[in-house]
């Protein structure tokens, strides 16, 4: 198959971090203030006409539009196959960049930072932004006013320090680096129930998963997978109770990434794929979460690869997965293993990246903040991989990712 080369977007500025969602973007600047800009119309105006309609959408505010059951006879057609490849291949030629004019023609808001500082990180989910601070966690509402693109009524969640946190099931898992892996109910209408035999409750809504170090928490299906820069990754390992007709998420146990891997090395997860790295290996492990606690137990975690690096590329800093692969944080460079098993190596030093895998229409984004730029790439060779195949990136499921 011809390869499908990323496109990207690139945004000038002075940037701190940055989120995208039903349309907007969402740019926290270092002077303080905070940006929301009409995504969707700024993409689809500014580079109409220099861009194919179909690969403009499809990368940057569609992402859904090529996945699915839908198009899979489309792409079964070889001369139609070759005609969107070389749509893409055509719009990768093209430089797109929006500077700050541009920028500003839609510009839904500029606004002072509600939540008073600059944030360690930051999520939206059901119109909420959720935001952590040394003082706390603290939400606001989005899509909510007129005036500004972040509401101004802010709520303070909780007093712990808090480094990450992931939204998912109406709850927010969160890691707090020393204090340990946490999880807060957002639930008010009891859509989920959740049964926490033998874990500490913090408050009405907030249980502690693990006293065991956590500086990076994603989902792994109903499970969170924790990392640690100071030890050992872990799964908590949650399954639904399949006895009831209740959506009952019950706790299992915790599973250090050794018990995984039998080896050390920083290691992340998110939905069924778990990877683990060192300086200059990547060990690919697919991860059934209906197998813990059962007699198949040790079919609960799959080898499926082991990836030999052509060479070193320093010291493993962090690491994230998305549909169309699998990244690698080092020191100087980012590294892409993309689900078709090419590699991609962005070099220089980053402020803060970010994927989208649980977004409905940006699961293809890679957003990468630098010092004086934001550039989106967009990842679409993704559309024509056998899912059910890939080791590396996350297995698209239409019926999924719904926040």
């Amino acid at each position: 198959m011809q390869e499908v080369q990323p496109l990207k977007i690139t945004i000038s500025g002075d940037f701190w971090d940055c989120q995208i969602y039903r349309g907007r973007l969402y740019l926290w600047y270092m002077d303080g203030s905070v940006g929301t800009y009409k995504w969707d119309d700024l993409v689809e105006r500014t580079f109409a006409g220099s861009i194919d309609e179909l690969v403009l959408q499809s990368a940057f505010t569609r992402g859904d539009y090529l996945y699915g059951n839908g198009l899979l006879h489309l792409f079964r057609d070889r001369e139609f196959k070759q005609t969107l490849l070389n749509k893409f291949q055509k719009a990768f030629q093209q430089d797109m960049v929006i500077g700050p004019k541009d920028l500003k023609k839609y510009e839904y808001s500029k606004q002072e930072n509600p939540i008073s500082e600059l944030p360690t990180d930051t999520c939206i989910y059901n119109n909420k932004l959720y935001a952590l601070i040394d003082s706390g966690l603290y939400s606001t509402d989005v899509h909510s006013t007129a005036k500004y693109g972040i509401s101004k009524k802010v709520e303070k969640l909780w007093d712990c320090p808090l480094i990450s946190i992931k939204a998912s099931y109406q709850s927010l898992a969160m890691a707090g680096g020393d204090e340990g892996l946490f999880r807060l109910s957002l639930d008010d209408h009891g859509q989920y129930t959740y049964d926490y035999k033998d874990l500490d409750r913090v408050d009405s809504r907030i249980y502690k998963i693990s006293s065991r170090h956590s500086s990076i928490v994603d989902w792994a299906f109903a499970s969170l997978y924790s990392s640690s820069y100071v030890d050992s990754g872990f799964l908590a390992a949650f399954r639904w109770n399949i006895q009831t007709d209740k959506k009952e998420i019950i706790f299992n146990k915790i599973i250090p990434d050794c018990e995984i891997f039998n080896k050390d090395g920083f290691s992340w997860g998110c939905q069924e794929k778990i990877y683990l790295a060192n300086c200059n290996t990547i060990e690919a492990v697919k991860y059934t979460q209906s197998k813990i606690n059962s007699k198949d137990e040790s079919e609960a975690f799959q080898h499926l690869e082991l990836i030999n690096l052509d060479k070193q590329y320093g010291n493993v800093v962090s690491g994230g997965i998305a549909f169309f692969g699998v990244i690698i944080e080092y020191d100087n460079c980012l590294l892409v293993l993309l689900s078709d098993n090419e590699l991609i190596c962005l070099p220089e030093s980053v402020v803060r990246w970010r994927v989208y895998p649980r977004s409905k229409r940006y699961e293809n984004h890679f957003h990468i903040i630098y010092e004086d730029k934001l550039v989106i790439y967009s990842f679409n060779h993704d559309y024509f991989v056998d899912q059910k195949q890939k080791n590396r990136g996350i297995e698209y499921r239409k019926t999924e990712y719904k926040k």
